[in-house]
């Protein structure tokens, strides 16, 4: 009798062990969507966070390239896709056909700024191209021979032949628009 009492516990703590692995894996499978803040380590400055380190040797390619950006509280401020991406030196990366979808603050879209070639300073966050490039918009659309823009403000700054867009003229104007 007592090898059956015996038998019956064993197996009573092996479902509990059982059903305590498994309610915690579901708790831990529900955090499915969490994403860890970027934070410094004691050693290195806060700005090392984002761009800083993209993973690109200096004369290396990579292609097909996807970045993501985010600022000091670890919110989403930009998405960078490259047909193909090359360090130039520590401070600069050399961008083919690229495509970035900036974020506002609550994350959601803002600009898509598209450009056939661009260089990113690491150190001033400046995307600059000598190309045609085009920010767009859901209310407008704004091309330039030439372009300078800031990832860390969303300013910018475009020059040469520049055309731009308006759509929802009617929202800007504050009414009918004026003919």
């Amino acid at each position: 009798m007592p090898s059956c009492r015996s038998a019956r516990w064993l197996r009573s703590a092996r479902l509990s062990f059982l059903s305590l692995l498994l309610g915690s894996g579901l708790a831990l499978g529900g955090s499915k969507h969490h994403r860890s803040t970027p934070t410094p380590t004691p050693g290195e400055s806060p700005e090392a966070i984002g761009l800083k380190n993209i993973p690109l040797t200096v004369g290396h390619e990579a292609k097909g390239l996807v970045l993501p950006n985010y600022d000091m509280q670890g919110r989403l401020v930009g998405r960078f896709e490259a047909a193909t991406a090359s360090r130039l030196d520590d401070n600069h990366v050399h961008f083919k056909d690229l495509k970035m979808q900036t974020f506002d603050e609550k994350e959601q879209p803002d600009f898509k700024i598209a450009m056939s070639d661009g260089i990113l300073n690491l150190d001033t966050r400046v995307l600059e191209s000598k190309k045609r490039s085009k920010i767009s918009r859901t209310d407008f659309e704004i091309a330039g021979d030439e372009m300078k823009f800031n990832t860390t403000t969303h300013q910018g700054t475009l020059s040469g032949k520049v055309h731009m867009t308006i759509y929802n003229q009617k929202e800007i104007a504050g009414g009918a628009a004026k003919k």
